[in-house]
């Protein structure tokens, strides 16, 4: 026989038992969430170049600057976005590194001693045996010597960076210490990343400069 439900049995039972509805919902709630992240739409490699930044970036100047590259000379991509990472001396490193060999972003502007680490493990793009790129320095008589370096596991020299102070006019949007323009073997965009940074160098290769600390200049937080 059945034990009637009353009022007093129901509140018996939620004095005991609520721990169990609750437990419930914070796990429908968990699953939704996963369920999302995992069906949300994403945008494939192939179809976005994310531009790295270690050090600082002009939040007012730099978005409209890829909006506009987007629009008129690379509307096939769906994204062109940037990221800024705070050089911070105890995190940025492990971060930098965590983001780089898991494919996380394609064009990086890096400080010299983290373009001169990571161009001599082999985690960078060689960029010399791009033409146009090359023929873009060539006709303005400009070297990119300092951004040939040695891989060291083959021994070989290659042009791992494009120095910024090769192209100034990249002052007004990001800055780097002593920075180096260089591409990501993991990116999984290397085609239309030599494309944004060919535009993107004939477009810098410009006088104007900025003060490394200008105002308008903000290191956004790192990211998580």
């Amino acid at each position: 026989m059945k034990t009637p439900i009353t009022l007093r049995s129901l509140k018996q039972h939620f004095t005991y038992s609520w721990w169990k509805y609750l437990l419930a919902v914070v796990a429908s709630v968990a699953l939704v969430s996963l369920l999302f992240d995992v069906t949300a739409p994403r945008t494939p490699d192939e179809k976005k170049v994310e531009f790295y930044v270690y050090g600082s970036t002009n939040n007012e100047l730099l978005p409209p600057l890829l909006e506009k590259i987007h629009q008129t000379e690379m509307q096939d991509m769906e994204e062109i976005s940037s990221v800024t990472l705070a050089p911070d001396d105890t995190y940025g490193p492990m971060q930098l590194m965590t983001y780089l060999y898991a494919g996380e972003g394609d064009l990086y502007l890096l400080s010299k001693e983290q373009f001169v680490s990571f161009a001599s493990s082999g985690a960078l793009y060689p960029l010399e045996d791009d033409q146009q790129l090359m023929d873009l320095f060539t006709a303005s008589n400009i070297s990119l010597q300092s951004g040939w370096r040695k891989e060291a596991e083959t021994g070989k020299s290659h042009l791992y960076g494009i120095p910024q102070n090769k192209i100034p006019g990249l002052y007004h949007y990001a800055l780097a210490d002593n920075g180096f323009l260089c591409i990501t073997i993991n990116g999984g965009n290397i085609e239309n990343t030599l494309r944004f940074l060919r535009i993107l160098c004939r477009d810098m290769l410009r006088e104007e400069t900025v003060a490394a600390d200008d105002p308008s200049f903000t290191a956004a937080p790192s990211v998580p």
